[in-house]
């Protein structure tokens, strides 16, 4: 079995495996939430800050308004 395959395997097996850790008591929900909490507001908020970068230089400064003229 190639590691690739053994990758997409092991992430198809993924859900379950917390599934089944997360349903063994409160507890454990608690932990397997919190956890998802931590690790996914950070990654949104990364790839929310990534995207305007990458998007930055595409956007002018301002939309419509226009600068006095002298």
């Amino acid at each position: 079995m190639s590691i690739p395959s053994r990758f997409v395997e092991s992430l198809i097996e993924m859900p379950g495996k917390f599934a089944e850790v997360a349903m063994q008591g409160p507890i454990e929900g608690l932990l397997v939430l919190f956890g998802a909490l931590f690790v996914g507001a950070p990654l949104l908020y990364f790839g929310y800050l990534s995207t305007g970068a990458l998007l930055s230089p595409f956007l002018p400064e301002s939309f419509g308004a226009e600068h006095p003229k002298e």
